[in-house]
């Protein structure tokens, strides 16, 4: 047979088509329609050439191997020489519709009768899957529930060691944070303190501690735990420890500094943010105001006609809404009820209301709601107790990011806060000595040090040179700190 270098890369001349039977052939004389196979030497039409080639004809030929061989790589170059003058099909958009409201289909079938959260639609694990599922194909089997807890579980956890492992190298390089965060279960009063460590590349979790059965968790208790934790870190790498403010812990964490002489306690910012949100609802007009906002809902959450005619004035939309912390929910349940103060004076003056059961009542629930609904007094405090607290849940969002570090901005935050109130606000005196109060506990000596980095440093690079030689675990914490923070303020973040 000849060699596949010796094959024509095109038909021969006067062919009637580019069929690619014609490529193996040679024409008959006296007889354009008729080819001479040149790896058999039969006699016919393009399609018994390629049906004897493909072995798929009447006249097909056994080729030997080298010959199948030969055919398989020739019909390969066809192919490509095809590709490069073929556009890929677009997917249209009528398509596109079709094809997402299938995989939308699939996903949401998981995620209801697997009963999994609906948050789930946006993991990167689940799109992670699907693109795996795309580029396999079909044909492959799905893990059996026994591989993955065994097999599979054990290779992840392998994995997230040998990342962690990769995370204390940046530890020794950086220094970190310890986070130490309590929680008490209201139903069996079952008490976890979880402890985190946070250095420049993420936060990972340490240990979680049952302090149930302490019969006292007072200032010795607290004080023996972190100074475990920091044992275990390394106390070279820790630069501060952060809490929330309850007194035991803030006393437990002046005595390991005082062990510790690098180490920085810093109160955590959002319990102190949201403290300043509960100060303020406690004072008597935020108060009455705020349970007012909660009698409306109480009773229109309470019955699920209410809950259907209220959707109805407000286009389908709900007014509870959850917020980052317990007190700023208050808030901003009462922004969501103030949003949609007409819809709700339309929705309680309707007929369909007013020939309710609920609303022939002289007394009750329905009957206080509907009173203070169709109150101007109560919108007005509303709107005034929204100027105080909107700044102040700003702030609040601000250092409960996880994207960036919000240590170099809490001044700017806080002072911005203040201001805000002051200008909006007929007695911002009372309010913001709240906001001052809490800030004094807030108030640490690396935010100054983070700000005055982030307003400063750049115009002091000798400083910056001598900083960054010290051997203190600080100096590189600060160092890092400054070029993300700097970074994020000349991009305009």
């Amino acid at each position: 047979m000849p060699s596949r270098q010796e094959f024509s890369t095109g038909r021969f001349e006067g062919a009637p088509s580019a069929d690619i039977g014609w490529h193996f052939g040679e024409s008959v004389a006296g007889n354009r329609n008729n080819v001479k196979c040149k790896l058999c030497d039969k006699k016919g039409g393009g399609s018994n050439a390629r049906g004897g080639i493909s072995g798929s004809g009447t006249s097909r030929v056994r080729l030997s191997e080298s010959e199948d061989h030969a055919f398989q790589l020739r019909s390969e170059d066809i192919n490509l020489v095809r590709s490069r003058s073929t556009k890929q099909p677009k997917i249209t958009g009528g398509l596109m519709k079709t094809l997402r409201k299938k995989l939308g289909e699939a996903v949401s079938k998981l995620i209801i009768y697997e009963r999994l959260p609906m948050n789930l639609a946006s993991s990167p694990w689940l799109h992670n899957l699907i693109n795996s599922a795309a580029e396999i194909g079909t044909g492959v089997k799905f893990p059996t529930p026994y591989e993955i807890s065994d097999l599979y579980l054990e290779s992840e956890f392998q994995s997230m060691k040998e990342w962690i492992d990769r995370m204390k190298m940046i530890w020794q390089e950086k220094g970190v944070t310890i986070m130490c965060d309590g929680w008490t279960n209201s139903i069996n009063h079952m008490h976890i303190m979880n402890f985190l460590v946070y250095c420049s590349r993420g936060t990972i979790f340490l240990k979680s501690i049952d302090a149930s059965d302490v019969s006292s968790r007072n200032t010795d208790y607290y004080f023996k735990l972190l100074d475990k934790v920091v044992e275990e870190i390394g106390e070279e790498y820790v630069v501060q420890v952060v809490t929330d403010n309850e007194g035991a812990l803030k006393a437990a964490d002046k005595k390991l500094m005082e062990k510790r002489k690098h180490i920085y306690w810093t109160p955590c910012a959002a319990h102190c943010i949201d403290l300043c949100l509960e100060d303020i609802g406690k004072k008597s007009n935020v108060k009455n105001v705020l349970e007012n906002a909660r009698l409306v809902t109480s009773f229109i959450y309470n019955h699920i006609w209410t809950v259907n005619l209220m959707k109805e004035f407000i286009g389908g939309r709900e007014i509870i809404r959850p917020a980052i912390t317990r007190f700023a929910t208050q808030f901003i349940q009462l922004q969501s009820i103030v949003k949609q103060k007409q819809a709700l004076k339309e929705m309680f003056n309707s007929e369909k209301f007013k020939k309710s059961k609920f609303g022939k009542l002289k007394s009750g629930a329905a009957y206080d709601a509907k009173k203070i609904v169709l109150s101007n007094d109560f919108w007005n405090k509303a709107n005034d107790i929204i100027k105080v607290f909107e700044p102040i849940v700003k702030v609040l969002k601000l250092v409960d990011d996880d994207e960036k570090p919000a240590m170099g901005f809490i001044y700017e935050a806080v002072d911005r806060a203040k201001q805000s109130i002051q200008q909006n606000c007929r007695y911002h005196i009372q309010y913001n000595d709240i906001v001052d109060k809490r800030w004094r506990f807030l108030h640490n000596d690396l935010h100054s040090a983070a700000e005055w980095w982030l307003v400063y440093g750049s115009d002091t690079p000798e400083l910056q040179r001598i900083a960054i030689k010290e051997e203190d675990p600080l100096s590189p914490w600060i160092e890092e700190r400054e070029n993300t923070l700097l970074d994020g303020v000349q991009n305009g973040e």
